[in-house]
């Protein structure tokens, strides 16, 4: 997987699951889910997070670092083989 993806997402993820999982608590399963991709990745993993972030759809209320978690977990898998 990209390492500077990775890198990213584990500086960003964590604040925006802390400041948004109040009014989006489908971010704690984004953040479990990303965790278990990082120990094993498998395409079941990313069918799992594509279900849970509804295709990496962002919600109305989104800011910037919302949509740039959601977008590189898109990258992800878009790149995974």
């Amino acid at each position: 997987m990209n390492g500077e993806i990775i890198k990213n997402l584990n500086k960003i993820l964590p604040v925006v699951e802390r400041v948004h999982s109040d009014h989006h608590p489908e971010l704690h399963q984004v953040a479990a889910l990303y965790a278990e991709l990082k120990q094993n990745p498998s395409r079941e993993v990313f069918d799992k997070l594509r279900d849970v972030t509804k295709n990496y759809t962002l919600p109305e209320d989104a800011c910037q670092a919302y949509a740039k978690v959601y977008n590189m977990l898109e990258e992800l898998d878009k790149a995974f083989v």
